[in-house]
Order: structure tokens, then sequence, then C-alpha cells
């Protein structure tokens, strides 16, 4: 048997696991592997630029990242790479998603929360923006689907909908009853599926500025906000005024931009990265 030329890790980015990627990485290379580290995430190169030691560990690997935003942070950090590719995170096909919603101006907006509901990813600063219209008046519903992690259910009085953990064959019909989706994240969000399914689904979509996904918001298909509730309610005021517009911007930019995370074209990219490695390992 062969001893393997590399090694495939989608590596960790804080913590504990960071830790075990590490003393995993130096166990291949003393076994004579080539690393190749896939960063799901978008924190990592900043904890490189900090951490001399972070960078001695992880030094002379093959990368796979989100974004050309990422890489350029990667490179900048000070870490010696073999190679830096970007694959970025696959959309789900639009065809999953319904392709009409109704319109019209004596209708509730439909904000909705699909994900993990904690305040690093801002569902507190979501809550008090909706809370914030509700007071003022303003005909907003609001759905809730997702794990709760460090909001107690007293935080969610906001709420109309709570469907809690959906199977993912109630996904499409989640979406379909929403309007607007934001993540008003507190931390460097990577490329989150949550926003791709948002816009699949012909939402206005709204989030905190990341280096995983600088191409959505650089290309317009997302709109800024600051993880605030001042920065939220005027985006949800914003759609609540003209969300046909909002939506049909939005989407004008995403059908430009989406044929790059076609899932095809993602796989593509993926076993392409492999050819090349493996000439390059040679």
């Amino acid at each position: 048997m062969r001893t393997p030329e590399a090694f495939y890790l989608p590596i960790a980015q804080w913590g504990l696991a960071l830790l075990r990627d590490c003393l995993v990485v130096t166990l291949g290379r003393v076994a004579g592997c080539t690393p190749v580290l896939h960063l799901h995430g978008a924190q990592l190169p900043s904890r490189l630029s900090a951490s001399r030691g972070l960078r001695a560990v992880l030094a002379d690997a093959h990368w796979i990242v989100l974004s050309e935003a990422v890489a350029e942070q990667l490179r900048a950090s000070g870490c010696r790479t073999r190679s830096v590719t970007v694959i970025r995170n696959p959309a789900p096909p639009a065809s999953t998603f319904p392709q009409t919603r109704p319109t019209g101006p004596s209708l509730a907006l439909r904000v909705g929360w699909l994900g993990t509901v904690c305040r690093a990813k801002g569902f507190d600063v979501l809550c008090g923006a909706v809370e914030r219209l509700k007071s003022q008046g303003a005909d907003v519903e609001f759905r809730v689907a997702g794990m709760r992690l460090d909001v107690p259910a007293s935080a969610m009085a906001c709420v109309d909908e709570d469907f809690g953990v959906l199977d993912p064959a109630d996904v499409p019909a989640f979406w379909a009853e929403v309007d607007v989706f934001v993540l008003p994240a507190r931390w460097a969000e990577g490329l989150p599926f949550v926003l791709l399914e948002g816009l699949q689904a012909g939402c206005a979509v709204a989030a905190t500025p990341s280096p995983g996904c600088a191409e959505l918001f650089g290309q317009g298909c997302v709109e800024p906000v600051e993880a605030t509730v001042d920065s939220v309610a005027g985006f949800l005021k914003a759609c609540g005024d003209d969300l046909a517009e909002i939506r049909g911007r939005q989407q004008k930019a995403w059908e430009e931009l989406r044929p790059r995370y076609e899932p095809g074209r993602v796989e593509e990219a993926f076993v392409r990265f492999w050819r090349n490695a493996a000439v390059r390992l040679r």
C-alpha cells in the first residue's frame, strides 16, 4: 500500500478544534504528507497574521478558500502557501424554490430567519429591529426556523411563528413564506448557504459584510448592514416602503452572478483543483 502524498482537511478557525487540526497537520507532515486545507470561513487569515506559531504550523499547504477576498487576506497574512484556490459554496437549484411571489400594498412584510438562533449571528439584533417596526405600527410578520442556542424563549416575544429545526424537505416551503432575510452577524461569516438560499428564493437579503461573501456584496446581490438595531430596522423599513425595488435590484445582480455558484461549476472547480494538485505533488 502506497503512503498518501497529501491529505485533505476542512480546517477549523479557532479554539480547541483549531488546536486539534494543527496537531493533525503536524502528524501528517511527519508522515511525509502535504496538507490540503479547506477553509470554509473567513476568520482564520486574521489569526494567522497575529500568530507566528500558527503560521509556522500551517505553512506550505495547499489552501481552498471561499472567495478572492479571503485568498488575498490569506496571502497577506505572512503564512507561506503552496497554492491558494477559490472554490465557492454552491447555490441550491433555483427550481427548488417557488418562482412567483404575491405582491400588493396590503400584504405584511414577511421577515424570516433560518439558521442557528444565537447572538453571534445577530438574531437578537434582528429581533430588536422587528420589535421596533411593530411598535411603530408597521405590518410585519416574523418567522423563525432553527436550533435555539443562547437566546432564551423570553427574548422571542416578537416571533410570530417558530418552526424549530426544519427537515431539509421543508426548507423550500419556509422560504415561500418569507420576503426578507437579514443576517446581522457579529463575527466574520464565511459564505453561508442561507444567503444563497435566500437569493435563490427571491427574497430581499441583507447581512454584515464579510470577506467570505464579498462577491455578493460587491455585485449588489446583498445589502450591507451593521450588527445594530438601527441599521437592520432601517433596511426593514426600506423593504416595507418598496420591497419590489430592492428585491428586483438584488435579483438582477444575482442573475448575473449566479452561474459562478452553480453546483456543476463548483464541482468542476473542485475536480480541477485535485488534478492540478496531483501534478504538483508528483
